[in-house]
C-alpha cells in the first residue's frame, strides 16, 4: 500500500471521541423517527437539493449530488419516497452500489433554511412507466426510479449551513413555503409534540430558540 499523509496520524476510539466532545442532550439522542411527518414531508417537497449516500461492494462509501425542481421528489407515503434519475453521466455508481448493499443515506436542503432534512432507509431500483411518468420534467418521464423505504427521519442544526453562508442571496421564497411562517424547530416541536415535551421540558414552553439562538452565536466554531 503506498504511503500517504494520513500514515502520519494515529486512529483513536470511540471512547476517546466521547471523551473530547461528550454525549447529546436527551431530545437530540431521541429525535429520529421511523416515519416522515408532514413537515418532513413539506421540507422535501420543497427541496430542490439534497446528496445521496451509498455503500459498495468494494467498501467504500459514495456520496453524489441531486438537484431537481422543487417537488420532484415524490412522497408516496409516510415510509417511501421517489427518486427520479435524469440523463448524467452514466457511472451509475448509486444504482450500482443499492443493487449489492440497499442501504441509503439522503440529506435535503431547502434555500434560506439553515437546518437540514435527514433519511435513512434502503433503497431499490425501478423501471415502472406509471412511476417514471410521475417523476418525469420538462415533457420527459424519468430515465429511472429509486425507491427508498424510510427508516430514520431527523433534522440537523444549522451550524454547517451558517459557517458556509450557504444561502445568502437565495430568493425564491422556499424557507417561507416550509415554514408557512414559522421556523423549523416550532414546526419540528408541534409534530413530535410528546417526546419533545419529554425531553424538552420547560424549554418547550419558552426559551428554546433563544438557547438554540444562543448556540449559534458562541458555538459555531
Amino acid at each position: 500500500m503506498t504511503s500517504t499523509a494520513a500514515d502520519a496520524y494515529t486512529p483513536i476510539t470511540m471512547d476517546r471521541v466521547r471523551e473530547i466532545i461528550g454525549f447529546p442532550e436527551q431530545f437530540i439522542a431521541e429525535k429520529k423517527e421511523p416515519r416522515l411527518g408532514e413537515f418532513a414531508m413539506r421540507f422535501i417537497a420543497h427541496s430542490p437539493f439534497f446528496c445521496v449516500a451509498s455503500f459498495g461492494a468494494d467498501g467504500l462509501m459514495d456520496v453524489g449530488p441531486k438537484g431537481d425542481p422543487p417537488g420532484s421528489v415524490r412522497i408516496l407515503d409516510p415510509w417511501t419516497l421517489a427518486i427520479p434519475d435524469r440523463p448524467g453521466n452514466k457511472f451509475a455508481d448509486t444504482f450500482e452500489n443499492i443493487t449489492v448493499n440497499p442501504s441509503i443515506g439522503l440529506v435535503f436542503f431547502v434555500p434560506g433554511l439553515r437546518e437540514v432534512m435527514r433519511v435513512n432507509g434502503d433503497a431499490f431500483v425501478t423501471d415502472d412507466p406509471e412511476l417514471l411518468g410521475m417523476l418525469g420534467a420538462d415533457g420527459k418521464p424519468a430515465a429511472l426510479a429509486t425507491i427508498v423505504r424510510v427508516r430514520e427521519v431527523f433534522g440537523q442544526c444549522g451550524k454547517a449551513v451558517i459557517r458556509a453562508k450557504l444561502w445568502e442571496g437565495d430568493t425564491r421564497g422556499l424557507a417561507n413555503a416550509v415554514t408557512l411562517g414559522g421556523d423549523f424547530y416550532t414546526l419540528t416541536i408541534a409534530e413530535h409534540a410528546q417526546k419533545m415535551n419529554d425531553s424538552l421540558g420547560e424549554l418547550v414552553g419558552g426559551g428554546l430558540h433563544e438557547a438554540i439562538d444562543e448556540n449559534y452565536r458562541n458555538e459555531l466554531f
